[in-house]
């Protein structure tokens, strides 16, 4: 019989070996952030005793994200998935949240239209890579400009649509592991840019920049890229976004795979979101 719990410590290496059969990359460190910042919402499945599947889900006050949703290909067609993202959406609406958002692979969004999840046809998310940065293209800002912390949580609540200042406090508090900028135009914030770096491995985003700043946006990458240098890098790029993937062709990325953003409720992201913080968190 099936099963819902919450993941603990010693489910980490099921869950790394069980995400890593689709090449997510994941590691032990992945499922600890996770669980660090919604510790009941990161989620194994049982077949009795044994492991067979996870997901995770995070809520930022009205909006959730869900993510890393992958059940063993012989518990499919069983109930099984079924299970797992029920439990996860009513444990994300039991705690207040209003839109539940996720990232699909375009195969699966009549699997989750099932559940009434809904495609955003304006906003599909392509990943990209650069196995190894060398652009030494330069930009006109100012890496060292860090605004209060409010600030930037409001700025960012304001496109996203929801109170990040939790996993955006998180990140920055890793400080070896994170790098940050903002630019400005006089006293007003127009855009931030964020960074996090796993040994070798950076993930650049979010980047949030006012919609009619995108020049800003395209300064704030570059900024990032040139601390970057000699590293792997991936990002979270939405469609709408052809400057940005203009110029991380010029410089050696490539795209990996797209996704598709659906939504549970309706959507609050604005088109300020140029890159996405990652798959598993929006």
């Amino acid at each position: 019989m099936f099963q819902v719990k919450v993941m603990s410590v010693r489910d980490y290496g099921f869950a790394v070996d069980l995400a890593n059969t689709m090449d997510w990359g994941m590691d032990v460190t992945d499922f600890a952030f996770n669980q660090s910042l919604e510790p009941d919402g990161c989620l194994t499945l049982l077949d009795g005793a044994v492991p067979v599947g996870i997901a995770t889900c995070v809520s930022f006050g009205k909006v959730g994200w869900f993510g890393n949703f992958i059940v063993n290909l012989e518990c499919r067609r069983q109930g099984a998935g079924r299970l797992l993202l029920d439990h996860a959406v009513k444990y994300l609406q039991g705690r207040g949240v209003e839109t539940i958002g996720l990232y699909a692979y375009p195969c699966l969004e009549d699997y989750y239209g099932k559940f009434g999840f809904k495609t955003d046809n304006l906003s599909s998310l392509t990943v990209m890579h650069n196995s190894n940065v060398q652009t030494c293209i330069c930009s006109s800002i100012d890496f060292g400009v860090q605004p209060d912390f409010s600030v930037l949580t409001r700025f960012d609540s304001e496109f996203f649509g929801a109170d990040r200042s939790r996993l955006l406090r998180s990140i920055l508090l890793q400080e070896k592991f994170s790098l940050y900028c903002a630019s400005f135009v006089g006293k007003e914030m127009v855009g931030y840019i964020l960074s996090k770096t796993w040994g070798p491995i950076a993930e650049v985003g979010p980047l949030v920049c006012h919609p009619d700043r995108l020049d800003m946006a395209l300064e704030l990458l570059k900024v990032m890229l040139q601390r970057l240098v000699n590293r792997p890098v991936t990002l979270y790029l939405p469609q709408n976004q052809g400057l940005l993937e203009a110029f991380l062709l010029t410089v050696g990325f490539r795209k990996s795979f797209s996704l598709s953003r659906m939504f549970l409720g309706e959507s609050k992201i604005q088109s300020g979101v140029c890159l996405a913080e990652s798959l598993e968190r929006g």
